[in-house]
């Protein structure tokens, strides 16, 4: 394996964004569903960093010390400003809605670690946007392959694993990560059974299954405020 695989560490939601992407660069079908996602994703990290708290649903500020992470602090300062209390899929929307940049800040996290690059896409030199090609193939393969091992051999999955699955399932990132691989079916079959998260689960594994859920809803929610 190239060094550069080893070496190169990702934070948890460089890997969702990682993960969102085709080699080519593309999000595809995950362009709109990953920004719900990723909203998803920072606030499980803030609650697991003791920044908020969740209780009945609504979602309250613990502590507004900075977590030195670029992204979660911008998401924490929008928090810790509200006026009033709003619930996970509430909370969800407002990030999104916002357009605080997160997803860019995190493509320029990957772009100076020299895993992805940016490229300018133009059609009828009218139209232009950009995609990011995945330039540390070897890491992203890495990443993939480490999570199929954890979930086809019934290994202890951690709860950032639990999250990234319920992210990976709810923004159709399954395939696009997994399609290649030989246990592709088992893997699809295991990963939806994973993400139904009993209810006598554990606590962590709770409120995974209420941000699953949120991140769904705000995906449906803009869904339908698109086509009315």
């Amino acid at each position: 394996m190239d060094k550069s695989a080893k070496n190169t560490e990702l934070t948890f939601l460089e890997k969702i964004i990682l993960l969102s992407l085709d080699d080519k660069g593309w999000f595809g079908n995950s362009e709109l569903k990953i920004k719900f996602g990723l909203a998803g994703g920072i606030l499980f990290e803030l609650i697991q960093k003791g920044r908020i708290e969740l209780k009945d649903n609504m979602i309250h500020l613990v502590s507004s010390k900075p977590t030195d992470d670029i992204v979660l602090d911008k998401v924490l300062g929008l928090i810790k400003a509200s006026k009033k209390q709003r619930n996970l899929r509430n909370w969800i929307q407002r990030i999104v809605y916002k357009k605080l940049l997160l997803r860019k800040a995190l493509l320029k996290n990957l772009i100076d670690k020299k895993v992805i690059r940016r490229e300018e896409y133009t059609l009828l030199m009218i139209f232009y946007q950009y995609k990011y090609p995945v330039l540390n193939t070897e890491l992203k393969k890495k990443i993939q392959e480490d999570l199929c091992e954890r979930i086809t051999t019934d290994k202890k999955l951690t709860d950032h694993d639990l999250m990234l699955l319920a992210i990976m399932n709810t923004c159709k990132m399954v395939r696009k990560n997994f399609g290649g691989f030989i246990q592709y079916l088992k893997l699809r079959s295991r990963i939806n059974l994973i993400t139904q998260f009993p209810a006598d689960g554990t606590e962590s594994e709770k409120l995974i299954k209420l941000l699953q859920t949120a991140i769904a809803r705000a995906i449906m929610a803009s869904n339908v405020s698109i086509h009315t």
